[in-house]
């Protein structure tokens, strides 16, 4: 399996990936999954990434764990029950099959919110895309052994784009667009 922890330059193949996951959690999941959406920097066209799938699912009832878990389970991802971010469940793929995130959230909640605004804005402003792909390669070079350090060293950069997201929103009018499946 190809190495994932590492910044790639943008493939075409991602959209293929995402697509691929989110049609089979589509049917595994019918209307319970109210959205299903391509997150994070593999979504984002031209977006150098780690490449890494992160997948969002918004349901109605997030707190009914029971309603949506052997449905993800089923296809096989395993939940991660010890995720910190108590504003998602986590499940990651098994052991030896490719990296992907599955992030479910409750659906029109301010997480949930947050990735779409962030995603769509940085899909249409090259120029941040630029600017966070060089602090990725940054962050990555100097803790390429300290996965946290490198998590963690994205925040100001993130919070910054997130500031400049949010007043295009209200310059905009912005409303997340229809589910990717």
């Amino acid at each position: 399996m190809e190495d994932q922890w590492r910044i790639a330059s943008y493939q075409s193949e991602w959209r293929q990936l995402f697509f691929h996951t989110g049609t089979l959690l589509r049917k595994a999941m019918k209307e319970t999954a109210i959205r299903i959406d391509h997150i994070g920097s593999t979504s984002i066209e031209g977006l150098a990434a780690k490449p890494i799938i992160d997948i969002q699912i918004s349901v109605a009832d997030y707190q009914n764990l029971a309603c949506y878990q052997l449905k993800i389970e089923s296809i096989g991802f395993i939940l991660r029950s010890e995720n910190p971010d108590l504003s998602k469940r986590y499940f990651r793929e098994r052991p030896g099959d490719r990296r992907t995130h599955i992030h479910v959230r409750q659906v029109g909640s301010y997480s949930e919110q947050l990735s779409l605004l962030f995603r769509d804005y940085l899909r249409l402003h090259p120029e941040d895309c630029l600017r966070y792909a060089r602090e990725k390669h940054r962050l990555m070079k100097e803790f390429y052994h300290e996965r946290a350090q490198y998590v963690e060293g994205k925040g100001p950069i993130v919070w910054d784009i997130l500031q400049r997201a949010h007043t295009w929103s209200q310059n905009i009018g912005w409303e997340p667009g229809p589910s990717d499946l």
